[in-house]
């Protein structure tokens, strides 16, 4: 029954907020044609896929001894959730692939190219970024000044958490009250955003650059594991994570996936189905937590990014009209992966906070997860519509409306 009631709850939110957004953005529709160059169907109901698996895992993890005791339809959903983290993973690969695809239809040509790029690239990501480190910091400096979030910010700031908590501090920007860990992952892409353009501009051969990317990701991860690194280092460090990214630039050089025909198309999603499932079992029946077995740092995030990007072949090469691609564009999924950059931002940030209080005052710890998990999904969700409609989405608009820069 509780299961029940925590999947219709879910559906119940998700449902309001594509109702909200409707009313709040009406134009909707019209902004995504607009920028239809980088727009490709079905790819807003992949990020909403990805989102909500890191959001069930972030919400359900530090709940999982609890679930695993609550019979076995919480034991299979904990199993899952368990694995939302590869969510990231996914977002990394879409990333390669729309920047990719970008700077092949925009090439870097002069420095004015790269600083009006980087400009835009900061222009669309940085304002929800900012506006939720400002709301953090004022709630954290009012009421909790001593928050060890609030003391190791200046990571937060600098886009460097990530190399924060690989090298120096793993749980620096997670305490009882804040939890910004999850930001290493926006300032590796935006390391990547940084790097990626010089590289084409230098190298030209988009193809080369993502297989030297994978390369470099591997030998980097080989490298941290023979000297002794720690396994969130392995995880968390830039040059370790090129790999996913790097499988989304090859992906945007793909050549004719559009004239691929229906079995092979299926042919190579459904290897990719069978490479992520093998990978994901092999993960779930391991006794040792994954980013501590040899094998998934050497090459199993390879063989994860792989595996997406073989799956995401069948989205990208899809027909408008497909089965597939409607259910992937139905409002439901196309509202939550249009917000999905917000939704990742907010999710986590006041969940310590809620969880704690939510085992205090219920002492049982499997009604502390469920009271949790409808807190935090509020409140986040609340915090996601005013950081995507009131900040994202109005920077965004300002930022197509500006002139293009023209270079001789």
């Amino acid at each position: 029954m509780a299961s029940l009631w925590c999947g219709g709850f879910f559906i119940d939110v998700a449902s309001l907020f594509t109702k909200i957004c409707k009313k709040m953005n009406p134009s909707n529709h019209g902004i995504r044609q607009s920028s239809s160059l980088s727009y490709i169907s079905g790819l807003d109901g992949v990020r909403a896929i990805a989102v909500l698996a890191v959001v069930l895992h972030h919400y359900s993890s530090p709940f999982s001894k609890v679930l695993l005791n609550q019979g076995s339809v919480w034991s299979i959903y904990s199993a899952i959730a368990n694995l939302g983290w590869v969510g990231v993973d996914i977002f990394f690969v879409i990333s390669g692939y729309l920047i990719t695809k970008m700077l092949i239809n925009r090439p870097i040509k002069h420095l004015s190219d790269y600083k009006t790029f980087v400009i835009k690239r900061a222009w669309r990501l940085l304002p929800a970024y900012v506006f939720c480190l400002l709301v953090f910091t004022t709630i954290a400096v009012l009421f909790v000044p001593t928050s060890k979030v609030l003391n190791n910010s200046l990571h937060l700031w600098t886009m460097t958490s990530n190399i924060q908590s690989a090298f120096i501090h793993r749980t620096a920007l997670m305490d009882g009250y804040f939890n910004l860990v999850h930001f290493w992952s926006l300032a590796l892409e935006w390391h990547f955003y940084l790097l990626l353009p010089m590289l084409i501009y230098c190298l030209k051969s988009v193809r080369l650059i993502a297989v030297l990317l994978i390369a470099l990701a591997i030998y980097s991860r080989y490298v941290l594991q023979q000297i002794g690194a720690s396994d969130n280092a392995i995880y968390a460090f830039t040059l370790c994570r090129f790999d996913a990214l790097g499988m989304g630039c090859l992906l945007a050089t793909a050549p004719g996936l559009h004239r691929l025909k229906p079995a092979q198309n299926f042919c190579i999603s459904t290897a990719g189905v069978l490479i992520f499932c093998g990978v994901m079992l092999a993960i779930t029946l391991s006794p040792v937590p994954y980013k501590k077995l040899p094998w998934v740092q050497l090459y199993g995030y390879s063989l994860i990014a792989v595996s997406i990007g073989m799956m995401l072949v069948t989205v990208v090469a899809a027909q408008p009209e497909s089965t597939l691609i409607r259910w992937l564009e139905k409002p439901l999924m196309l509202n939550l992966g249009r917000a999905s950059y917000s939704l990742y931002i907010w999710h986590l940030v006041f969940f310590p906070a809620i969880a704690n209080a939510a085992i205090t005052s219920l002492g049982n710890p499997f009604y502390a997860f469920l009271l949790a998990f409808l807190v935090a999904g509020i409140v986040s969700g609340i915090l996601t519509l005013i950081s995507f409609h009131l900040i994202e989405s109005k920077f965004y608009l300002a930022n197509r409306c500006q002139p293009q820069t023209r270079t001789g």
